[in-house]
């Protein structure tokens, strides 16, 4: 049975430390081998339906389980009630402001690092990890599709590959593309990018998913125009919560795992 190892690590925004929850594959106390690393936000979500927003988890323990998959340290990094601060490296765009009525982000940069100077290599010293680029990956969903997406892009020599749900770059769209655009972006980066037509975060605003099909298509759009030659994209009727990230991350672990 897949084992959940539970750390806590200090964060720059915030006096209380980060819980990071580490899933190990069932074979990791009976073997030597190294394992590839994916590193994962809203980490309460991922594994356990009793800890999770909603009552619904991704179940990752499940489809790993179901596909035979023991190939991968799944680490899964928390939230805080700052998760919209922490997940966008830009201040939030006018319509954000309509729907929250506060301006909202602009943390994220501080938390790209967290995640790149002090959880991995807090995994890499304290796991049996492949740490090289190619076996390192980023994802998550919505806020955390967009701030993967950044790590990223900000650290390519760290990360190789991205899991894209749900992208939420309507938080700030022109500065993330703008972003994207104006670095130096790894051509051999992995991207995965899936969308449902029945998204939205505000039940009030017509037409709210048309935003995110317009982010995701965006997007895949920006990487193919600069070069990036591994893009996986795919756009489904599903609407935006865990059940639906649950189904999609079945196509994106076994997509992982063939590239890594």
């Amino acid at each position: 049975m897949n084992q959940v190892i539970y750390h806590e690590l200090p964060i720059q925004t915030s006096k209380d430390p980060r819980k990071i929850r580490v899933l190990l594959p069932k074979d990791y106390h009976t073997t030597e081998k190294k394992y590839t690393v994916l590193y994962m936000h809203d980490g309460q979500n991922l594994f356990d339906d009793a800890t999770s927003y909603g009552g619904h988890s991704w179940g990752i323990p499940k489809t790993l389980d179901d596909l035979q998959i023991d190939d991968v340290i799944i680490v899964g990094i928390d939230n805080s009630d700052l998760r919209l601060f922490e997940y966008a490296p830009w201040k939030s765009s006018e319509f954000v402001k309509e729907i929250f009525h506060v301006e909202l982000g602009g943390l994220g940069d501080v938390y790209a690092d967290f995640v790149a100077k002090q959880v991995k290599p807090f995994i890499d010293h304290t796991y049996r990890t492949l740490s090289d680029t190619k076996h390192t990956w980023v994802a998550g969903s919505s806020m955390g599709a967009y701030i993967s997406v950044y790590i990223a892009v900000k650290y390519p020599h760290l990360f190789g590959g991205v899991g894209c749900f749900s992208l939420a770059s309507w938080f700030n769209e022109e500065d993330f593309l703008n972003f994207i655009k104006n670095t130096r972006i790894s051509k051999t980066q992995r991207y995965f990018i899936s969308i449902g037509d029945n998204e939205t975060s505000d039940e009030n605003k017509k037409d709210f998913n048309l935003r995110y099909l317009k982010n995701s298509r965006s997007l895949k759009s920006l990487l193919e125009g600069l070069g990036v030659l591994d893009i996986y994209y795919i756009e489904t009727h599903d609407v935006h919560n865990e059940l639906a990230w649950r189904k999609m991350f079945n196509p994106f672990i076994k997509w992982m795992i063939s590239k890594a």
